[in-house]
């Protein structure tokens, strides 16, 4: 969370440095960042914790490029491709700070200002030679001498349980942010951001309405399959040997991969073929149809849950689908309104969805619900929600009795059940207890804090 705040702060003072007034287009985007880094002190999954960096460092690379190149006349895959050609570049001037040879001025001042940034250069590499040697030199002479140790230990007064790989680890985390902070500052300070919308190619309109004519004709007879057999729930069209159950259980996949499909050929098509108002018609048919897919393979993933349950990945699914109709409806929007930006609008989409996702703790919500749902939760149900959850869902698991479960099935028993608990919310105290302050996790504690059983 200090290095989301601390981030977001330099960023600040780099464009007060260069004199750039771009501090309220750089505020939702550090917003976002600051929270994606408290939602990473919240929870205890590893899911979340991986996105949450990743979300957070694509968020400063669209804040910097929001800054650096401004509105502009770009469309939405200019905008992907600078993100990717600005991390790159982040990477490659990460290791210019080895080498400070900047625009040389002429004359003298020229001359002291080299012999400076030389000296400079020579002082850096010589930290970090001394920096890398001592990282095995230090461990080694602290472990030949007590008395030389225990005046180190004096002085820093490190914790019983941080080590020196500790520090090693700490010290070199901080090097690697830094480097990487000065690559992207670097990267974009360069100069070499700018907005330079490519010509669209305008494809004859007849191409574009001949094969998006076609698809829209198939989604369309598939729309009307999925209104008259799953939404009204006429039997008689079902293949003979199939169930409903059966069919409603089966396709959300397929249909969650299409959507991203059209997502991507509708917006390619607006930017590649002449402006017509009959392919507007028909990607705008496309667009319904997707809705028509997306909310079919919602309703099948809920008629899945009913009977196998709840999961992480399940909820991430119908996140997804829910992200996608509104995804769908900025491009419906950007069909007919050309000026409109598509792209902040998909990232504001996607960085607010998976924010509040983050914060819901997908793990919890699984096991509330099934926990509130389930009429008789079986022993097997209650074995598999505690060995796949993370800390996040201890507060639900807290609620499971384990005298009231259904053991019928002969696969595990009371004592069994009660056990698999007991052991993992004596994890959650033992990782509760050996945490430092810095690594300290608010789910970790929480999980440690309603234990049913105190006893270690």
């Amino acid at each position: 969370m200090l290095h989301t705040a601390m981030t977001v702060g330099t960023a600040i003072l780099f464009f007060k440095k260069l004199g750039m007034s771009c501090n309220r287009e750089f505020f939702p985007y550090g917003a976002g960042i600051i929270l994606l880094g408290i939602s990473t002190v919240l929870t205890d999954s590893g899911f979340l914790v991986v996105f949450n960096w990743a979300g957070i460092m694509l968020l400063f690379m669209a804040g910097m490029v929001r800054c650096f190149c401004g509105e502009g006349e770009w469309n939405f895959f200019s905008y992907l491709k600078m993100i990717v050609m600005m991390g790159i570049k982040t990477v490659v001037f990460s290791f210019h700070i080895f080498n400070l040879k900047d625009l040389k001025k002429g004359g003298r001042e020229g001359e002291k200002e080299e012999e400076k940034r030389e000296k400079m250069r020579s002082v850096l590499v010589g930290i970090v030679i001394a920096f890398v040697l001592l990282i095995v030199i230090f461990p080694l002479l602290a472990s030949s001498d007590r008395v030389f140790a225990a005046i180190f230990e004096n002085i820093f007064q490190m914790p019983e349980n941080l080590h020196i790989s500790s520090v090693v680890v700490i010290v070199c985390m901080t090097l690697f942010g830094i480097l990487i902070i000065y690559g992207v500052f670097y990267a974009f300070a360069a100069g070499e951001c700018c907005p330079k919308e490519g010509k669209r190619r305008n494809y004859e309109a007849v191409t574009g309405i001949t094969f998006t004519g076609m698809i829209a004709a198939v989604y369309v007879l598939y729309c009307f399959v999925q209104v008259y057999v799953l939404f009204l729930k006429n039997d008689g069209g079902l293949p003979e040997g199939m169930t409903y159950a059966g069919y409603a259980q089966e396709g959300f996949w397929q249909l969650l991969f299409i959507g991203m499909i059209n997502f991507v050929l509708v917006i390619s098509v607006v930017y590649s073929f002449q402006k017509n108002r009959i392919l507007d018609i028909i990607l705008t048919v496309i667009c319904g149809c997707t809705f028509i897919m997306t909310i079919s393979a919602m309703y099948r993933m809920f008629m899945y849950v009913r009977v196998y349950h709840m999961t992480f990945l399940r909820i991430l699914v119908l996140w997804f689908l829910i992200l996608n109709l509104v995804m769908m409806t900025g491009v419906v929007i950007f069909i007919y309104k050309k000026k409109f930006s598509l792209f902040r609008f998909v990232t504001a989409a996607v960085s607010c969805g998976y924010i509040l996702l983050s914060f819901l703790h997908p793990d919890y919500l699984a096991v509330s619900y099934n926990i509130g749902t389930m009429e008789k939760m079986t022993a097997a149900d209650a074995v598999y929600m505690i060995s796949t959850s993370s800390y996040d869902a201890a507060p639900a698991l807290a609620e499971i009795h384990v005298e009231e479960l259904d053991y019928s099935d002969g696969l595990y028993t009371e004592r069994i059940v009660e056990n698999e608990l007991r052991h993992y919310f004596r994890r959650a105290r033992q990782d509760d207890e050996k945490r430092t302050i810095r690594e300290y996790n608010a789910s970790v504690w929480r999980a440690a804090q309603v234990s049913p059983w105190k006893e270690s």
